[in-house]
C-alpha cells in the first residue's frame, strides 16, 4: 500500500513497511507486529500499520481485529481497492454475507474489471443463498479471466445448488471445465506399468481435505479395512493445518505425502515416482481440489469418488464410483464423462463422528406436545420450491414447527433476509426455529426434531447419514441424477425405502403420515441407530471389499485394453 518517499525518516518507514510485508508473508507474525510498533513511534499516524495489522490478523484468522484495523484505513482513504477488498473478505470470514457483499461491489466500483472480485463476490453471494446472482458473476469472473480453474470449479459447484440449472446444463458445463483445463494442463507422458492383473496394486487417493470435514467420515475406515496384500495405500495430502484427524489418517495408509507446497506439475512427477497404478480424486470441484494433477494423467487409471455429485467434465478421469440406487443403469450416463461404476451396495459408507451423543430416548414430540420437522444441510440447498413444499406440510400437521440450522443466522440482516424469505412463501415466524450453524450445535439438535425433511433438487449426503445414526427418519425426494438421489440411495441401505418419494405430492403425503401417526414414528425412530449400524451404509468390511473389487476390475479393464 504504502509508496516509497525520499526524506530520511520516510524512506526508513518505507524499508521497514517493506520489510514487514515480507515478514508476513513468511508467517512470522511477531516479528512483523515488532517492526509496526517501531513505526509507530516515529509516525503515529502512518496508514500503512493498520493495513498491514490487518493483513496480519487475517492471517492469525482473528477476522474481528483485522476488520477493525481495515476499517481505520477505510476512514481515511475510503477509495481504496486492496483496503475494501479487505474489508469484504474479512466480513465474509465473520459470515456477516450483507456486508461482505456491500464491499466487494464497492470494490468493484474502482476496479469494474477484477475478476478476482467478482469471484469472491459470487462466493459470498451463494453463501447468502443468492445462487442464481452467484452464477452470473462467476461467468463475468470466466469472461474476463477464462484460465481460472478454481473459479470456474466454483461455478459449477454453485450450479448444483441451482433449480435454474438442468442436469444437462450442469454437465455440459463441466465438459467445458474439461476442455479448458486440458489445454491449460495438456497430459503428460506416465511412466509404464507392469499390466498383471492380478498384482499387488498401488491406490492412491488425492485431497485437500484430511481434516474436521465429511470426507474423513467416508475414507478413514476405507483406509484402515484395505487388504494390505493386495493393495497398498497411498495419500496425497494438500490440507492446509495439521490437525488429530490427519494423525488418524495418516496411521491408516501406508504412505503419507504431504503436497501443500508443490505445484500441479511436481505433484504429478511425484505419483509417477511413487508408480500409482490407480489414482483417486476425492474433490471433485470442491475447494482446492486437484483437477490440474489428473489432467497431467500420472496415473493409468484414475477415479473420481465422494466429493462432487456430479461429473467432473474431464476425460482424463476413467470412471466415477456410483452405485445402483443412486444412479440406475440408463438413468445418468448421458451427464458424466467419467464411466460409471457402479458398486453392489452403496456408494461409499459411514462412520460417525466419535463425539456424537446418545439418541433422546423419548421422541421430542412426547415432551412438546407438538412435530418439530427439521433440516440441518447446508441452507443453500433450501430453495424456494422446497420451502413451499414444507409450508404445505407444516399446514397439515396441526402446532408442528420446523427447525432449520442456517449458518450466518445470528447476523441481524441475514436473518431478516431468511426471515422475508420464509414470509414469501407463506411461513409463520412462530412456526420457525433458526439455530446458527456451529460445531456446538452438530449433533445436538437432531435431539430436537422428530422428523427431518431433506431438501432438493440438491439433496443431502453427509447430512443424512448423521440424521439416521442420530435416530431420525427423513423423508427424501428421488430425482434423475446422482445429486437428487443420495437419500434414495442410503433410506434404500437402510432398509427405509417407505420414506421415498417420487414427487412432490409424495413427498408431502408422507412426511404428513408419519407425523400424525405417533405410534408409527415411535416405531420408525425405536432403535433405528442399531439397525442403521447393522446396514450396508455402515458395514466397513463389506465396502472395502466392494471397493477393492471395483478397483481390481478397473484395472483388470486397463490391462485388457493396453494388451
Amino acid at each position: 500500500m504504502h509508496q516509497k518517499n525520499f526524506s530520511p525518516i520516510d524512506q526508513a518507514i518505507s524499508q521497514l513497511l517493506d520489510r514487514t510485508e515480507e515478514l508476513i508473508s513468511l508467517d512470522k507474525l511477531d516479528d512483523a507486529e515488532r517492526f509496526l510498533a517501531e513505526i509507530l513511534k516515529h509516525k503515529p499516524d502512518e496508514l500503512n500499520v493498520p493495513f498491514q495489522r490487518g493483513t496480519l490478523f487475517s492471517k492469525k484468522g482473528e477476522y474481528n481485529n483485522a476488520l477493525e484495523q481495515f476499517l481505520i484505513v477505510y476512514d481515511k482513504l475510503p477509495g481504496h481497492f486492496e483496503n475494501l477488498n479487505n474489508i469484504a473478505t474479512a466480513y465474509f470470514k465473520l459470515q456477516k454475507y450483507d456486508e461482505a457483499i456491500d464491499f466487494y461491489k464497492k470494490a468493484l466500483e474502482i476496479m469494474p474489471k477484477s475478476s478476482f472480485v467478482m469471484s469472491a463476490l459470487a462466493v459470498c453471494l451463494s453463501r447468502h443463498g443468492r445462487v442464481d446472482e452467484a452464477i452470473n458473476y462467476f461467468r463475468q469472473s470466466l469472461a474476463i479471466a477464462p484460465d481460472m480453474p478454481s473459479v470456474h470449479s466454483d461455478l459449477l459447484l454453485t450450479m448444483i445448488y441451482a433449480e435454474s440449472v438442468s442436469p444437462e446444463e450442469l454437465a455440459e458445463e463441466a465438459k467445458l471445465f474439461g476442455k479448458n483445463i486440458a489445454v491449460a494442463f495438456p497430459r503428460k507422458n506416465g511412466s509404464s506399468r507392469d499390466k498383471t492383473s492380478d498384482r499387488k496394486l498401488k491406490i492412491g487417493y488425492i485431497s485437500p481435505d484430511f481434516k474436521d470435514h465429511p470426507v474423513p467420515y467416508f475414507v478413514e475406515s476405507l483406509f484402515r479395512n484395505h487388504n494390505r496384500d493386495h493393495f497398498q495405500i497411498y495419500a496425497y495430502s494438500n490440507t492446509h493445518v495439521n490437525n488429530v484427524i490427519m494423525d488418524r489418517i495418516k496411521f491408516c495408509v501406508d504412505v503419507w505425502r504431504d503436497i501443500r507446497k508443490f505445484d500441479a506439475a511436481a505433484i504429478h512427477d511425484l505419483i509417477v515416482e511413487d508408480q500409482i497404478d490407480i489414482l483417486v480424486d476425492l474433490s471433485g470441484h470442491t475447494g482446492h481440489n486437484n483437477l490440474k494433477v489428473f489432467a497431467y494423467k500420472p496415473a493409468p487409471v484414475q477415479v473420481t469418488w465422494l466429493g462432487f455429485p456430479a461429473t467432473t467434465g474431464m476425460e482424463t478421469i476413467d470412471y466415477r464410483i456410483t452405485d445402483t440406487f443412486a444412479e440406475p443403469p440408463g438413468m445418468t450416463e448421458h451427464l458424466s464423462i467419467e464411466k460409471l461404476w457402479r458398486l453392489p451396495h452403496i456408494f461409499c459408507c459411514y462412520m460417525p463422528h466419535e463425539y456424537s451423543p446418545n439418541v433422546v430416548e423419548k421422541v421430542p414430540f412426547e415432551d412438546n406436545g407438538y412435530i418439530t420437522f427439521g433440516c440441518f444441510n447446508n441452507f443453500m440447498k433450501v430453495r424456494d420450491p422446497v420451502l413451499a413444499t414444507w409450508k404445505k406440510i407444516l399446514d397439515q400437521v396441526p402446532n408442528s414447527c420446523l427447525l432449520l440450522e442456517v449458518q450466518g443466522i445470528n447476523h441481524p440482516k441475514f436473518r431478516d433476509a431468511v426471515l422475508e424469505r420464509l414470509k414469501q412463501q407463506g411461513i409463520p415466524t412462530e412456526q420457525v426455529i433458526l439455530e446458527p450453524r456451529s460445531n456446538a450445535n452438530q449433533f445436538v439438535l437432531y435431539n430436537k426434531i422428530d422428523i427431518a425433511l431433506d431438501p432438493f433438487p440438491c439433496v443431502g449426503g453427509t447430512t443424512s447419514f448423521d440424521t439416521l445414526w442420530m435416530g431420525v427418519p427423513f423423508v427424501t425426494l428421488a430425482g434423475k441424477q446422482f445429486v437428487s438421489r443420495m437419500g434414495v440411495t442410503i433410506l434404500n441401505n437402510a432398509g427405509l425405502p417407505e420414506l421415498i418419494a417420487q414427487n412432490t405430492d409424495e413427498y408431502i403425503a408422507i412426511a404428513v403420515a408419519i407425523a400424525t401417526d405417533q405410534a408409527r414414528l415411535r416405531e420408525l425412530r425405536r432403535g433405528l441407530r442399531d439397525r442403521f449400524s447393522r446396514s450396508p451404509a455402515m458395514d466397513q468390511e463389506l465396502f472395502a471389499r466392494d471397493m477393492e473389487e471395483a478397483y481390481r476390475g478397473m484395472w483388470q479393464e486397463y490391462c485388457r485394453s493396453n494388451d
